[in-house]
């Protein structure tokens, strides 16, 4: 069930989409996942994903954004590929979910991964096949795969049914399989400081806005949460796009400021810009 409004005094009712389109969007509280969602959803999705400043689903190496952007990436690969390790997944088979422009199945890769990805853009895709990855347009495409090791990189915030997509994700999981899903915090400092302009909610997009208590209802009846990663580099470019949705193209060196200040909070209240979650699949 839900309803319009919000439970939280610092969640704004109402967040337009400041990158593309204008278009004001409702929060509305989802019981059943303990999370709100983005009312309501367009019947067409795919427009609002092209536009020039949607790097994910290319090379743009122009701009501030952008170049904050590809730095961030760089670093983070990194350190996703550290906690890909240390999750000690039972084999090597991975798929990457929402794989994008494809650079961090392509790293995977040359780690000795057996990657493949799904991707339903087709700029995203096309950008990483032409690396040389495997990928996937559908999700039906992969009825009969089954992976080591699945990884979301801020994906699943733009899914349909978050709960739907838990038990696809255990089916297609192997045996004490792992699961990796990296997801903005809505109870994070930056999302309560700037609000309504917090770029994270990113509406319609972002069809779903999740806490860890959000995470947790989602996937407790088919994975055990083993860590919590919080994403560092991710509050300041949040803050970045944040502060150029406040204030026309806004101060750069505040939005950085912003993001420090949001990662010093979160080393004392746990709750950060970004978390990724790492998951065993239940036996």
């Amino acid at each position: 069930m839900t309803k319009t409004g919000t439970t939280e005094s610092y969640v704004p009712k109402n967040v337009r989409d400041y990158m593309l389109t204008d278009e004001s969007f409702v929060l509305a509280w989802n019981n059943e996942y303990q999370a709100y969602q983005t009312t309501p959803r367009p019947t067409e999705l795919a427009p609002y994903y092209n536009h020039p400043d949607y790097i994910s689903h290319n090379d743009k190496r122009s701009g501030l954004i952008a170049r904050a952007y590809r730095y961030v990436r760089h670093w983070n690969i990194r350190i996703k590929l550290k906690w890909l390790k240390n999750a000690d997944p039972p084999g090597r088979k991975l798929l990457d979910y929402g794989s994008g422009a494809g650079d961090f199945l392509k790293a995977a890769n040359e780690l000795s991964w057996q990657g493949q990805g799904l991707e339903v853009n087709e700029l995203g895709r096309s950008v990483a096949e032409k690396k040389g990855l495997s990928i996937f347009g559908a999700q039906s495409k992969l009825i009969d795969q089954t992976y080591d090791v699945i990884t979301l990189w801020h994906v699943l915030e733009h899914l349909e049914d978050p709960g739907e997509m838990a038990k696809w994700l255990s089916r297609h999981l192997s045996a004490r399989g792992v699961l990796l899903v990296a997801v903005p915090n809505y109870k994070s400092w930056d999302a309560k400081f700037y609000r309504h302009h917090w770029a994270a909610y990113d509406v319609p997009r972002h069809l779903w806005h999740f806490s860890q208590e959000s995470i947790k209802t989602i996937f407790e009846q088919d994975f055990e949460i083993t860590q919590k990663h919080p994403m560092w580099f991710d509050a300041i470019y949040v803050s970045l796009l944040s502060e150029r949705y406040r204030k026309n193209k806004g101060n750069p060196l505040r939005g950085i400021l912003t993001g420090l200040v949001s990662n010093i909070h979160a080393l004392f209240s746990n709750e950060p810009s970004s978390l990724t979650y790492v998951m065993k699949k239940r036996i």
